[in-house]
């Protein structure tokens, strides 16, 4: 036999070697390997996502989430070199609220240029339009525009949603003559919803014929039970920025029903909530 012939021989043999030692791998990878399963955290067996459609269950639909829409910015002056602000923001969403939203009021000169910024944070409850207010801003400067911004939030899913029935009724608007007071907005409250609630916030906007705003006040009512009925007095101490005559008056009840603080009674259970991280 010549050195090649013993050269293809030994290759041969090899190979079969090979070919043996894949066929045993390949069996006990089919014999012992962990079956697919709907638990599994990858995407095996015809499943549409992870671990979901095809033989598991039916994948949850994506929500459609549409972004909350700024209705109104306005700053209001106060007093000299000092301002506040209001936000108008609407929640288009039926079943989505935002538990922490993350905000800054940015007051700009002619130029666009920021001259003073003011954080904070609220929250957006399903369908709901609010005003989000600043108080006493000090300027050096007299602001020309306001930016507002929405620096981090995540939406958050109801399972079910009752919205906060609070009344409001019998506004009744005077300017005081003499005393610390200038002007001062009485009106009732009562809670119609089927909860007592630790706090309730009022909300308020003064504004000309015109429609312009020309004061925002805002207080706290605590410990407000089921159909108790209160009273809400606003005051303002100082001069408006001009001698205007109230036209209208809005007034909003504001409750968190994220946190379970605020219910005197349980308001649902932890398994109300499912979570989407925004875009």
């Amino acid at each position: 036999m010549t050195h090649f012939q013993r050269t293809i021989k030994r290759a041969v043999i090899v190979l079969i070697y090979l070919i043996i030692l894949c066929a045993i791998g390949t069996a006990a990878f089919f014999l012992f390997r962990t079956k697919p399963t709907c638990t599994d955290g990858k995407r095996n067996q015809s499943e549409e996502r992870i671990d979901c459609g095809g033989p598991c269950q039916k994948c949850e639909e994506i929500p459609k989430i549409e972004n909350a829409q700024i209705l109104e910015k306005s700053i209001v002056s106060s007093r000299l070199n000092t301002y506040d602000a209001l936000v108008k923001i609407e929640n288009p969403n039926s079943l989505f609220g935002i538990e922490n939203l993350e905000y800054s009021f940015n007051f700009l000169d002619e130029s666009g240029k920021i001259i003073a910024q003011k954080e904070g944070t609220s929250f957006l409850l399903p369908a709901e339009t609010k005003y989000i207010f600043v108080f006493n801003a000090d300027l050096v400067e007299k602001p020309v525009s306001l930016d507002f911004r929405i620096k981090s939030y995540r939406w958050q899913k109801f399972s079910e949603y009752e919205e906060p029935n609070i009344a409001s009724y019998q506004k009744e608007f005077i300017f005081v003559s003499g005393g610390p007071e200038f002007a001062q907005l009485k009106l009732k409250i009562q809670n119609k919803s089927g909860y007592d609630f630790r706090k309730i916030t009022t909300k308020t906007v003064l504004r000309d014929h015109q429609g312009n705003p020309v004061a925002v006040n805002e207080t706290n009512n605590n410990d407000v039970r089921i159909n108790e009925e209160r009273d809400v007095v606003f005051h303002w101490s100082e001069p408006f920025a001009q001698d205007i005559d109230v036209q209208n008056i809005e007034v909003e009840e504001e409750v968190n029903v994220f946190s379970d603080e605020n219910f005197m009674k349980k308001y649902g259970s932890p398994g109300q909530y499912d979570s989407y991280e925004s875009n």
